[in-house]
């Protein structure tokens, strides 16, 4: 049994660095579209796999970002909730992971808002902020940090 926990860790952390690398990827390559559909140049070519982007709008490919965004939450929320329910199978644990997503998101998209509405411009702190926590959102943090509460809480018990 033991074995196999330590292979679904490594299945799960490859997971986790596959899907963050191909994010970083993704954002990379489409910031190189905007830079170049704003700029008119670039010293980094666009890949093949994403000259698609070019024949839109800047501004459709800009605001695609915050989709795009939303996405790799969610592919992470549910490898992070997989990941979870494997390892502790509580699924009072699980309903919290769930809101703990819910706050972040709803938290980071008020600041967004805010910065966006009410100071007018998206290079404010609370930019900076809503970016940080949807990069929280976007990585196994959360994923290890409800693991390791759970195994806090088994060890008071």
């Amino acid at each position: 049994m033991k074995k196999n926990k330590y292979i679904m860790f490594v299945f799960f952390g490859l997971l986790f660095g596959v899907l963050g690398f191909y994010r970083d990827y993704f954002f990379h390559n489409l910031n190189n579209v905007l830079y170049l559909q704003y700029n008119g140049e670039t010293t980094v070519p666009v890949r093949p796999g994403f000259q698609f982007f070019l024949q839109l709008p800047y501004k459709t490919v800009y605001y695609s970002k915050y989709i795009f965004t939303l996405l790799f939450v969610f592919a992470f929320f549910l490898l992070s909730y997989h990941c979870i329910k494997y390892y502790t199978g509580d699924k009072k644990l699980l309903q919290w992971f769930t809101y703990s997503y819910l706050v972040l998101l709803l938290l980071s998209s008020i600041l967004m808002l805010w910065s966006y509405f009410v100071v007018v411009k998206l290079d404010s702190d609370e930019y900076s902020v809503s970016r940080w926590l949807m990069g929280i959102a976007q990585s196994p943090l959360p994923a290890l940090f409800f693991i390791a509460t759970a195994k806090l809480n088994v060890n008071q018990k």
